[in-house]
């Protein structure tokens, strides 16, 4: 299966149950899905460039309300901590013509509109900025003067699969969790 980020092959799955444990209603071991997502993402850190390190961060943005408020037990918050300073860290990539990134979006809209997002990443068949961002982002964009309003899909893929995408939403979950990157 071809995907414009990479994502492993159980990814609606696992996307399912995060936003279970985001909603509060998820019935397994939640705490248990919160590590495993770290450990992902760390062991994916550590592979191939290619690997989908985005996908794992975005499912620690995605649980990082269990994570501040859902009273997850022992170290969890610690290892999730960890693995997204690491990946945040590790934004070497220089600056990028990119005026903005998916990122710089809301977090809280954008945790709303990522299961639709994951969608359209995965199969790219809406390359419109309203399949991959919230619905009234793209308007908003040229507010700060970052782009203009009216960007094209493939642009605004283009900032998915930008290497800075991952690093910005490891720091937006840091700061979710109300932790710095040191």
């Amino acid at each position: 299966m071809s995907t414009v980020i990479p994502m492993p092959d159980n990814w609606t799955g696992l996307s399912s149950s995060w936003e279970e444990i985001r909603h509060g209603y998820h019935a397994g071991d939640k705490d248990a899905t919160v590590r495993d997502c770290a450990r992902r993402l760390d062991a994916t850190a550590a592979g191939p460039k290619d690997g989908p390190v985005l996908f794992w961060t975005l499912g620690l943005l995605t649980l990082a309300p269990y994570v501040a408020f859902g009273d997850p037990g022992p170290g969890v918050e610690a290892e999730v901590t960890a693995a997204l300073r690491r990946i945040a860290r590790g934004d070497d990539s220089g600056s990028c013509t990119h005026g903005w990134h998916p990122y710089d979006v809301d977090v809280d809209e954008m945790l709303e509109h990522l299961p639709a997002a994951l969608e359209a990443l995965n199969s790219p068949a809406d390359h419109t900025p309203n399949g991959l961002l919230p619905a009234d982002c793209p308007d908003g964009l040229d507010d700060d003067g970052a782009e203009p309003a009216d960007l094209c899909g493939p642009e605004v893929l283009d900032r998915w699969q930008c290497p800075r995408t991952a690093p910005g939403f490891a720091r937006a979950a840091l700061d979710y969790l109300g932790a710095t990157v040191h």
